[in-house]
């Protein structure tokens, strides 16, 4: 259920993106605003990368990979908000990676009982966020305000498999 009303979400609000970032825009330059949103992401990554440092040392696992993965996908991230023509792009990897952890929820929902979670439910869940996400770049092609991008599926895509590294590494 929640994956579901997210990924409605998502279609109810893609509308709307290109006028809240009008908004924005009048009202603070579009540096600052990039700055915002580099910033709140920064800080959002500390959190997590805090969070997975304390599941290292305080239960002394093999967490080293989900410490590994937490870095490189927010050092990936930074990357491509650095780089890419519209920073606001950057928005596609949290957005897709949550929506993956949701599928996944969902997907195992009658298998909460182990703590094994089949490859078949990580390869389900990756290629349902990947169709979520093309059919949002295909309704964006026809909404007067919005365009088709392909790497912007590319983004949905990647955003979504690092919400399952993420997840896969909890759940070790």
């Amino acid at each position: 259920m929640p994956a579901s009303l997210y990924t409605i979400g998502i279609f109810i609000v893609t509308p709307f993106l290109p006028d809240l970032i009008r908004i924005a825009s009048s009202r603070w330059s579009s540096r600052g605003i990039s700055y915002f949103v580099l910033k709140v992401e920064l800080f959002l990554a500390a959190l997590i990368l805090a969070f997975s440092f304390s599941l290292f040392f305080f239960r002394k696992n093999n967490s080293v990979f989900f410490v590994l993965s937490l870095s490189s996908i927010f050092l990936f991230s930074f990357f491509i908000y650095q780089y890419l023509p519209n920073p606001y792009e950057f928005t596609h990897l949290p957005e897709y990676a949550i929506l993956s952890v949701l599928i996944i929820r969902a997907l195992d929902r009658k298998r909460r009982r182990t703590s094994i979670i089949p490859r078949s439910s990580y390869l389900l869940s990756g290629f349902i966020t990947v169709i979520i996400g093309t059919g949002d770049e295909l309704y964006q092609y026809f909404l007067p305000s919005r365009s088709f991008a392909w790497y912007d599926i590319f983004l949905n895509g990647v955003g979504g498999v690092l919400g399952l590294l993420v997840f896969w590494g909890t759940k070790r």
